[in-house]
């Protein structure tokens, strides 16, 4: 173990010395595709979770003056995109003839006199911040209590015949449409439309949850595979034959592998077209990652991976754990034993080929301890 902690130790020097000379470059003489390059994506998360502490139960009014507070915070540290949560759980954020109101957004899912969707968008365009509206295709609900509620909604009879009811690895039972049936499919692909018509929005941004563990757990991954690459490709084609303009993307897990496993068939979507225009995998581990054969790279090694994987070339980006920022674990030490986490990433996957980032989460960007870290990122 004291080897591993040395490894570890060493290891953090050097990335402090690689940090201070891609910070340092210009000075240097040293040309980076970094330093040459200043349109990058700068994305923020804002999920459900935000939506629900900041912006829940809110008249116009003071909806309009939050949203405007958190933009704000958002261009404050230099970022140009918000990718907002608008369906988390079968619901939806705005008013939907598809979908209930959210319960995140709105006590007992009643709808406010105004269309939230529209504000967030329209203020989001004021500020010079391109909107992209994130959407969770398959996930009904999450845990026993949201499950109940989604259930006692009249959508439920509805999606009842093509939806899958298990329980999740917490114990928790939970709903998701079922991927293999196309009545499914049509639902969240008629969601999409919606919101593509009627709404401007830069773009449809889907996240990780496919066939997450205890949904099908009897079904081998090509067919998980074959099922989302049905939606993925309807999607697709759905968006561009509204607004060709507006980008479709997904935001896979980090582990390239876990990713698989869950039906992302993420070797197809980055060597060929017609499924995405940019994937944006979630690397949320430093470059301090102890393993029992000692202390790995593992931010750069998952990024890098990615890369190799882009066989395309089209955009790429990297989801960056803000969430993690200072946080202490017995395995990921970067985050506890550094300030610098996420412009050291940021670097490091610009000089792999990255073209931005998103970072996740809105609600860390108001925790003073990601102040430093984040003043770090902008800085650069």
């Amino acid at each position: 173990m004291r080897k591993m902690y040395k490894k570890a130790l060493l290891y953090l020097l050097s990335s402090n010395m690689l940090l201070f000379l891609l910070v340092a470059s210009p000075f240097l003489g040293i040309t980076s595709k970094a330093a040459s390059q200043n349109q990058d994506k700068k994305a923020c998360w804002i999920s459900f979770m935000d939506i629900e502490r900041f912006l829940k139960d809110k008249n116009e009014a003071d909806f309009r003056d939050q949203v405007s507070n958190m933009y704000d915070k958002i261009v404050e540290y230099g970022m140009n995109t918000v990718i907002m949560h608008v369906r988390a759980m079968g619901d939806a954020m705005y008013p939907s003839d598809y979908y209930p109101w959210s319960e995140y957004l709105s006590t007992n899912r009643n709808a406010p006199s105004y269309d939230p969707m529209q504000i967030m968008i329209e203020l989001a365009h004021k500020k010079n911040l391109e909107f992209e509206a994130w959407i969770n295709p398959y996930r009904l609900s999450c845990d026993n209590k949201t499950t109940t509620s989604f259930k006692a909604t009249p959508y439920y009879q509805i999606v009842r015949p093509y939806s899958i009811e298990y329980k999740a690895s917490s114990g928790q039972i939970c709903l998701a449409l079922d991927p293999a049936k196309q009545e499914a499919r049509d639902l969240i692909v008629n969601g999409i439309k919606e919101i593509v018509k009627k709404y401007d929005v830069d773009g449809i941004h889907f996240d990780d949850y496919f066939y997450v563990p205890g949904m099908a757990n009897n079904l081998d991954i090509a067919s998980k595979k074959a099922n989302v690459n049905l939606l993925v490709t309807q999607t697709y084609q759905a968006i561009k034959a509204i607004k060709p303009e507006c980008t479709f993307g997904i935001s896979p897990a980090g582990n390239p592998d876990n990713a698989r496993s869950q039906g992302a068939d993420i070797d197809t979507w980055l060597s060929m077209p017609g499924y995405v225009d940019y994937i944006l995998p979630q690397i949320y581990w430093s470059d301090v990652y102890i393993t029992k054969n000692g202390a790995e790279h593992m931010f750069t090694n998952r990024a890098n991976a990615w890369i190799q994987l882009n066989k395309r070339d089209i955009p790429i980006y990297v989801g960056l754990g803000l969430y993690r920022v200072g946080t202490s674990s017995k395995s990921d030490l970067g985050w506890a034993s550094s300030d610098h986490n996420l412009a050291y990433q940021y670097l490091t996957a610009k000089q792999l080929g990255y073209d931005g980032y998103a970072l996740f989460r809105y609600q860390w960007l108001e925790e003073e301890i990601a102040v430093v870290e984040l003043n770090h990122l902008k800085g650069y």
